[in-house]
């Protein structure tokens, strides 16, 4: 695995010949990936790209499922919070709670009062959308699971 150094990230010339981009490439920056392809493309080669895009996706969902298992009906995943808390700026800083914090709630049984504070933790599965959500369900990953590990932050993978 490469480190990236202080003049940025070097791509081998047997790199570039290897997933055959040619001579000319374009570096696309994207939410948690870096990607390179050929500056002009046919639709072959755009082809080839989603399946390549498609056996990395389903290499990093083999991943999930293994750390997380199967979900197979095991209660506590239909009754998870999925939305975030959001509170206005000012109070949010009344409190000194920074504005991008995740936040947690509890309600105190039959008082008409619910409690709001910053979570210990930085993800859960309310970060993950709905989309996304639906998909890792359909593949049979256990929800439960996955926001235990996200609320976590533990590092599965390298």
């Amino acid at each position: 695995m490469k480190k990236l150094e202080q003049q940025g990230l070097v791509v081998e010339n047997e790199m570039i010949e290897f997933a055959k981009l040619g001579d000319e490439v374009v570096v696309t920056a994207l939410d948690h990936l870096v990607m390179l392809t050929k500056v002009k493309m046919t639709a072959l080669d755009m082809v080839k790209a989603i399946a390549t895009l498609a056996e990395v996706t389903q290499n990093f969902l083999v991943i999930l499922a293994k750390n997380c298992g199967n979900c197979e009906d095991c209660g506590h995943c239909e009754e998870m919070d999925t939305e975030n808390i959001k509170l206005p700026d000012y109070m949010l800083e009344t409190a000194g709670i920074p504005k991008d914090a995740k936040l947690i709630a509890y309600a105190e049984e039959d008082s008409g009062i619910v409690r709001v504070e910053q979570a210990e933790y930085e993800h859960d599965i309310a970060d993950i959308p709905e989309d996304i959500r639906e998909l890792l369900s359909n593949y049979g990953i256990c929800m439960g699971e996955l926001d235990a590990l996200l609320v976590k932050g533990e590092f599965l993978h390298g």
